[in-house]
């Protein structure tokens, strides 16, 4: 392996490991926001009143604003603005079916209004975008709201030199991004090998709510330069279909077949987490589904991939391993050969035949343990949601062919950096 395939493989891991398990500076994750905002819209606020809705304007309303403190509950907050401790015990007890007032935690913020020196109300964000509002001037009232999200589009491009990871840090952006792109062109790129030279191109969404950034929204349109081959990619979205699809409206998600048979094979064994081994005599996990089938029935691979391994394996015996993308894999044990060819490192097409049948390693009788891993987790082959290319339908051609010629000028417009004209012409003889 290259030292450029080792360091894209380390950071890509880097970057995984950043998207799980990063936590933002306020308690609750941002992440939660981010998914789920498409129903959000810039709403302009009303004349005369602030964004969370109070009438500000030729009223005598005091607001104050602070972060809550290592310690800090609600009753210490209020009752450092001199609220009744009996009212605080009310706000409490209204707010209970619509918000957990004891999950106020440090580093989140909140604003304190008051009419005539008394505090009358108070917004409590639970997050960068969720928030309460409680008021008690009158009869308590709580509501949880969302801020609305400001969307604009930016544009970047990189030239790889180490890893994609470190590009994308380089050009300033957060790094995110190559998570996204890694989603968008995994069934076309192999991002465990990508090389020095290889460019990207992005149009995408940074995410704003009152003016403080969240991060990044969806990826509009990208190229993807790799190993002289170009792949393009937009995102289109109506009422009728969404996802990334290239120039011609075929889909960027490719394909995984339910089974890695021609034929229908009889299922003998399905996926436990406790199951009772027929030689073994002890019960242990079975993350796999087991196909009873004729020594020699011939084994294809359920989507294109690359092996990463072919080799007998202990109680495993022959194991046949396939990287699809970065997200799913499989693996194929007990088989009686290998086809012809396959080794670690080839690259194999869906519907190939990668082996044969047998019972090698820990098997009673001749079948085909199946195992299915997404994001490295063994999940049920059978009842998996698995991806499915589906071109763009025809009713939605002409609008999506608009929204590609738009981005396309566009992303011919993004300028890559100097490092790139210079390996161009280095490559050219110059």
């Amino acid at each position: 392996m290259s030292r450029i395939a080792i360091a894209g493989f380390v950071c890509l891991l880097a970057i995984i490991s950043f998207a799980f398990f990063e936590r933002p500076e306020k308690p609750e994750d941002l992440e939660d926001n981010i998914i789920n905002i498409e129903n959000f819209h810039e709403i302009p606020p009303q004349p005369g009143k602030d964004i969370y809705g109070f009438i500000t304007e030729d009223s005598d309303l005091e607001i104050t604003e602070d972060v809550v403190k290592r310690n800090e509950s609600l009753y210490i907050i209020l009752r450092k603005h001199d609220v009744d401790p009996q009212v605080i015990h009310n706000i409490q007890n209204e707010a209970s079916q619509q918000v957990n007032l004891r999950r106020i935690m440090p580093g989140q913020s909140y604003r304190i209004y008051k009419k005539d020196g008394h505090a009358v109300a108070m917004v409590w964000h639970r997050t960068k975008v969720n928030y309460a509002t409680i008021n008690w001037e009158d009869d308590i009232q709580v509501d949880v709201n969302d801020l609305p999200i400001t969307r604009t589009e930016v544009e970047t491009a990189g030239v790889i030199n180490n890893s994609l990871y470190e590009t994308i840090v380089g050009e300033g952006v957060s790094q995110r991004l190559g998570v996204e792109l890694a989603d968008v062109f995994g069934w076309e790129i192999d991002f465990f090998a990508l090389r020095s030279g290889d460019h990207f191109k992005v149009i995408y969404e940074n995410l704003y709510a009152n003016g403080e950034y969240l991060g990044i929204g969806d990826i509009k349109a990208a190229e993807f330069q790799h190993r002289g081959s170009v792949h393009k990619a937009y995102y289109f979205e109506n009422e009728g279909r969404r996802g990334f699809f290239d120039e011609d409206g075929n889909s960027m998600q490719k394909e995984l077949l339910k089974a890695p048979f021609n034929y229908s094979q009889r299922i003998s064994s399905g996926f436990s987490n406790s199951r009772f081994h027929p030689i073994l005599k002890e019960r242990r996990p079975h993350h796999g589904t087991d196909y009873a089938a004729p020594t020699g029935t011939p084994i294809i691979s359920v989507g294109d991939g690359v092996i990463t391994e072919a080799q007998y394996r202990g109680g495993n015996g022959n194991i046949v391993q396939i990287r699809h993308n970065n997200s799913y894999k499989t693996a194929y044990l007990h088989l009686n050969r290998f086809a012809s060819g396959i080794r670690a490192g080839v690259e194999v097409d869906q519907g190939q035949v990668i082996g044969y049948v047998g019972q090698t390693g820990l098997a009673t009788g001749p079948h085909l343990c199946y195992r299915l891993y997404v994001n490295e987790r063994p999940v049920n082959s059978v009842n998996a949601d698995l991806p499915a290319a589906e071109s763009l339908e025809e009713q939605f051609h002409q609008e999506f062919n608009g929204l590609v010629q738009f981005y396309e000028a566009r992303l011919q417009n993004i300028e890559l950096s100097k490092d790139l004209a210079s390996n161009k012409l280095q490559e050219a003889g110059g």
